[in-house]
């Protein structure tokens, strides 16, 4: 049975071959699926467990670039739209940023869901303090339209891109709303 990508709609992730693991692409994100055990075996990268708890509590995200769904919220509360499931037991993913980047997880069944690149920055990674999405941390963007750094709650996304307060679109979202 085909497993569907998280993000994309209509569309299943084909098989890949990832030394030493199979795992699952989608050819419109170029997105990657780790299903249970297949992360862990990988020498070079933070083992699964360095995810989890974060995991645990974190928010989802919908298919829309920027949204997150908080665990009390059924759907998006900005587009209305289902968070992303796992393409193996259907359980809603969690985000979690780490000192790399951003993936999703499994609380159920330990999968992990990168974007595309998302598999090189982890590369090499024995740290990455890993913890929900939306809670702490550093990150920081680029305004799209004049460049400025911006951070945490004066992040907005729209459509894939991020803006400061002054340059966001109508109906782009708080990184951390």
């Amino acid at each position: 049975m085909a497993r569907p990508c998280p993000l994309c709609e209509n569309e299943s992730l084909r098989p890949l071959h990832v030394a030493p693991v199979d795992v699952g692409t989608c050819a419109r994100c170029h997105g990657l699926w780790f299903g249970r055990g297949q992360w862990d075996r990988l020498a070079d990268r933070p083992p699964v467990r360095a995810f989890l708890s974060a995991a645990r509590v974190a928010p989802s995200r919908c298919r829309k670039p920027g949204h997150r769904v908080s665990t009390e919220h059924r759907v998006c509360p900005t587009c209305q739209g289902a968070p992303v499931g796992c393409p193996e037991c259907g359980q809603r993913l969690a985000r979690v940023v780490t000192s790399a980047c951003e993936l999703d997880v499994c609380p159920r069944c330990e999968g992990i869901w990168l974007d595309a690149g998302g598999f090189e920055r982890l590369e090499g990674v024995t740290n990455p303090q890993a913890r929900p999405a939306g809670v702490g941390g550093t990150a920081s963007h680029r305004c799209s339209a004049c460049a400025v750094e911006v951070r945490g709650a004066r992040a907005f996304a729209y459509e894939g891109d991020f803006y400061c307060a002054r340059c966001r679109p109508p109906g782009a979202v708080t990184l951390d709303g």
